[in-house]
């Protein structure tokens, strides 16, 4: 058994959503290491933490880079011929082959590196700061209103790397799988490291890892994932315990009242289509829960009376879209969706920051 000092209290539980892969999770690790994180898989919950000291510091950095009368600028321009870069990469190293050099493979790893490490400029530990600010500062309210824009174009390209059913990810497994004679789901849940091995001639063990979505960890400063024992004693300690409550806080992102019937619609990135049916059976004017909100769910947003989120800041998907569509929001109530049930009649009274239990 390892040895490490893994404390609850030093770190912010800054996401979490259902089905993402270990492969996600590895990419992640790196992408994110500015920020020092820890990512756990607990029985198919993904969840990312920050520790507190690196999260001050994104917010502080943010804070300053969107002050920046040309740093959003630059780094728009730069990000969109990086995405155009990577596109044209993947067309024509990857989706056209029925092979894959380890040169290639290596290269596909750094571009979606770059790609969701980049992103982070955009997520609510680089803009709360900057939003709390920015009716002091014209040039931050310019800057994030660009930002605002352009999050979902990245996002979207994000989705089609990492998860769409046929994107970038999928291709890329489904030529290695021919290659190595190895499952897709193998390939969902090994590491870059595992998968890089296999030109090597060692194949990882099959056994351990059906098991990673039941109890695996990463930490940014970790060489090896934790598994099994290890990662029980890991999320043993990360875990939260809710206690039922009618009163939900969180922060405000868009103000307002209103009264509505709770759609609760879980973000499932090992099965975008059931976002799909979930949005189908909700219906016009209740009130979308869900651990965090992305584009994929934008349907969703446009039939709801108001949006609470368990995940999310100042300028997440449910916020900006909230303050567009008028509808009240509140978000980052870290707990909504453990309490609330498909049905519960609630008053989100978005000018308190308080979800308020009618019936349930």
């Amino acid at each position: 058994m390892r040895h490490f000092n893994l404390k609850k209290d030093d770190y912010i539980l800054s996401f979490w959503v259902q089905g993402v892969s270990v492969f996600v999770t590895d990419i992640h690790r790196e992408a994110y290491k500015k920020l020092e994180a820890l990512f756990i898989i607990d029985h198919g919950m993904f969840k990312q933490y920050f520790t507190k000291k690196a999260f001050e510091r994104a917010l502080n950095t943010g804070l300053e880079f969107y002050s920046d009368e040309k740093a959003f600028d630059n780094y728009q321009r730069d990000l969109s011929d990086f995405c155009d870069k990577f596109e044209i990469f993947f067309e024509h190293n990857i989706k056209r082959q029925s092979t894959l050099s380890e040169e290639n493979v290596l290269k596909f790893f750094e571009y979606t590196k770059t790609l969701c490490g980049d992103y982070t400029l955009m997520n609510f530990e680089s803009t709360d700061r900057a939003f709390a600010e920015q009716e002091k500062n014209s040039v931050l309210k310019k800057n994030l209103v660009k930002a605002a824009k352009f999050k979902d174009k990245v996002r979207t390209l994000m989705n089609t790397v990492l998860f769409e059913y046929d994107g970038y990810s999928s291709r890329f497994f489904q030529i290695l799988g021919k290659q190595f004679d190895f499952s897709l789901s193998m390939f969902e849940n090994m590491t870059q490291g595992e998968i890089l091995d296999l030109f090597r001639g060692i194949k990882p063990d099959e056994a351990k890892i059906s098991k990673r979505q039941e109890a695996f960890a990463e930490s940014f400063d970790a060489e090896e994932p934790f598994e099994g024992e290890d990662a029980e004693i890991i999320l043993k300690e990360f875990r939260d315990e809710y206690t039922d409550n009618d009163i939900i806080k969180g922060q405000i992102a868009s103000q307002g009242k209103a009264i509505g019937k709770v759609k609760i619609i879980p973000v499932d990135y090992g099965d975008l289509g059931r976002i799909g049916a979930e949005i189908h059976a909700m219906e016009q004017g209740d009130i979308l829960v869900a651990e965090t909100t992305a584009p994929e769910l934008i349907m969703a947003c446009k039939k709801a009376g108001a949006i609470v989120t368990d995940i999310g800041g100042l300028m997440s998907h449910a916020a900006i879209v909230s303050r567009e569509l008028g509808i009240p929001c509140i978000v980052g109530t870290k707990i909504a969706t453990k309490i609330l049930k498909d049905g519960d009649m609630v008053e989100v009274d978005a000018n308190t920051g308080i979800v308020k239990i009618i019936s349930k």
